[in-house]
């Protein structure tokens, strides 16, 4: 088996079946049930073969990865916390039900250590008068044997081409967490939503993040997509496939490693409103270990 944690970054490429949204389908995602959700948010998908560039090998030719030009940045993000403390509870996945932390402890664990630590990180490297962390998802399928862990803040990877938000649904989203802080949106005349994507627990062999250079999406590639949970309703952005989308990811993505999404920007183009990404099956991959991450979802506010 070819290893998929690519040890050398002379190929440039890889090709690879993505998955994008079928516009003329009902594009609705009903999740009014608890535990993990399934790869694909709708079920009919328009699956393409595209070529996805490996932006390690990009970097070294010259280019820069910035979220004001392709929306993404590969970075490696100085926290200041023990990146392993959360090892045992992702092993833990692996494990029969009642072993290791539960999964309130595990999030409890995020929220107090690892929100803070990456709301300064991040504040600190783009400039922003105030971070806020409202939420996280953590990225872990157990093995095929271990007990499922109901629990709304592990997900699957999500193999279909997406972007985080809408227009409607990050004014919403912004107002909410804001006046639950005591601050007015007012305040900031510019707003951004950043995720921050961590591998964790080990090397990223499998089901790997990829992302479209963001000069390369039109408005028209973007659709709607309505979210039914049990206790709300929300928006997001699934995309179309267009032929001119420039395909990244980052080979042999560690710990201690991350990239930053711009999900959403009160300053967007039209309705190009963020980055559209999603996981990918890596040719090669069949029998890695699965992929463990973490994402971060965070409203970075600007006072000018």
């Amino acid at each position: 088996m070819q290893s998929a944690a690519r040890s050398s970054f002379q190929d440039q490429l890889v090709t690879a079946i993505i998955h994008y949204a079928d516009p003329s389908s009902d594009l609705v995602y009903d999740k009014r049930s608890e535990g993990p959700g399934p790869a694909n948010l709708v079920e009919n998908v328009i699956s393409q073969q595209v070529h996805i560039y490996d932006g390690r090998a990009l970097k070294t030719a010259g280019e820069r990865f910035r979220l004001d030009t392709q929306g993404f940045e590969l970075v490696r993000p100085m926290l200041g916390i023990n990146l392993r403390q959360l090892d045992d509870a992702l092993h833990a996945l692996d494990q029969p039900s009642g072993s290791g932390p539960s999964p309130k402890e595990r999030d409890q664990l995020i929220r107090t250590q690892w929100y803070p630590a990456i709301e300064s990180w991040i504040g600190a490297h783009l400039g922003a008068a105030k971070v806020l962390t409202f939420d996280h998802t953590l990225r872990a399928q157990p093995s095929t044997d271990a007990t499922p862990e109901l629990s709304r803040s592990r997900r699957s990877p999500v193999k279909l081409v997406h972007n985080d938000y809408t227009p409607w649904s990050a004014e919403r989203q912004l107002k909410e967490t804001l006046e639950a802080r005591g601050y007015k949106p007012s305040d900031y005349p510019r707003y951004q939503f950043i995720n921050l994507w961590l591998p964790l627990l080990r090397p990223v062999q499998e089901s790997p993040l990829a992302m479209v250079d963001l000069r390369t999406v039109a408005a028209s590639d973007f659709h709607n997509m309505r979210l039914i949970y049990p206790e709300r309703k929300g928006q997001i952005s699934v995309l179309s496939f267009n032929p001119v989308h420039r395909w990244i990811w980052f080979s042999d993505m560690q710990p201690g490693e991350g990239i930053l999404l711009r999900v959403f920007d009160s300053q967007h183009r039209g309705d190009v409103t963020g980055v559209p990404h999603c996981a990918f099956d890596l040719p090669g991959s069949a029998g890695a270990p699965r992929r463990t991450s973490l994402e971060i979802r965070t409203i970075v506010l600007f006072d000018q």
